[in-house]
């Protein structure tokens, strides 16, 4: 069955490979806006990756974002129709070129939401293609997740220790859009509004919300320079404030990868 893919990676030829295994494939940023093609529920948002120690143990810990902009208060849950995936490629170092391949597979479904919205979670592990393992757990409201109530799935999924936590968290984004498309479109018009490579000397961009004009100095000790394309963070709106995410957020014990360097991404899939 093909499945239409929405994927996040630090990854180039991941898209790559994936674009051309038979699936249609949808590049993601930290948000893409609902279309008629995703919901909420598949609109992928960022990937994180990283190392850890807990209890003496070395751990992969692998986050991903879906549902950017979620309202404050306001349960959502994850698709039941899709398949939300961890893959995890093993290089020998660091400045390996990417392979690429899913050496291992870390499969996060959900079932119907009960009357909390609660949702039984299933992860399946996968190593070089065959299912090795699974994991049951459950997700953690916006009431729990609140309150510090979160529900963590501890134990192994097959060979592989692992834990995992899905549901709301804040945003941690924090990004100035109105600000971003003002000098976005300044830029734009200085250096090729003028005609074919010729720049218009006539751009102006509006002061920043500390009132400095574009060239000038700002109050004593506030700026290294006197150029003021953004707003400085005592004043400059955050467009992610009060917003969510969902996240999945899996702990890998390192040792059972039988590896120390990979590349990792995520995607979200549904049939089609």
């Amino acid at each position: 069955m093909k499945r239409k893919t929405l994927l996040t990676t630090s990854l180039l030829a991941a898209v790559a490979a994936l674009a051309t295994a038979g699936h249609a494939v949808y590049a993601s940023d930290h948000d893409d806006g609902d279309t008629d093609l995703k919901s909420r529920a598949l609109n992928l948002s960022d990937h994180f990756a990283f190392k850890s120690n807990v209890g003496g143990k070395d751990k992969l810990d692998l986050i991903m974002y879906f549902n950017p902009r979620g309202l404050p208060g306001k349960q959502y849950t994850l698709s039941t129709k899709a398949r939300y995936e961890f893959h995890v490629s093993k290089v020998a170092n660091k400045t390996d070129k990417p392979t690429a391949a899913d050496d291992y597979v870390f499969r996060f479904e959900a079932g119907e939401p009960d009357a909390t919205g609660a949702q039984a979670i299933t992860l399946t592990a996968f190593k070089d293609g065959a299912q090795v393992g699974t994991l049951a757990g459950m997700s953690t409201t916006i009431g729990d997740s609140k309150a510090g109530k979160l529900q963590i799935a501890a134990g192994s999924a097959g060979p592989i220790g692992t834990r995992f936590f899905v549901g709301p968290r804040a945003d941690s984004f924090h990004f100035d859009v109105v600000r971003f498309f003002q000098v976005r479109s300044f830029l734009a018009q200085r250096f090729f509004g003028g005609g074919p490579n010729v720049g218009d000397k006539t751009a102006s961009l509006a002061p920043n919300c500390r009132g400095d004009s574009l060239l000038a100095e700002g109050p004593a000790g506030a700026d290294a320079d006197a150029v003021n394309l953004w707003n400085p963070p005592s004043c400059a709106p955050d467009f992610t404030k009060d917003l969510n995410v969902t996240s999945i957020t899996l702990e890998l014990n390192l040792a059972d990868l039988t590896g120390s360097v990979f590349d990792t991404w995520s995607t979200i899939s549904v049939a089609e």
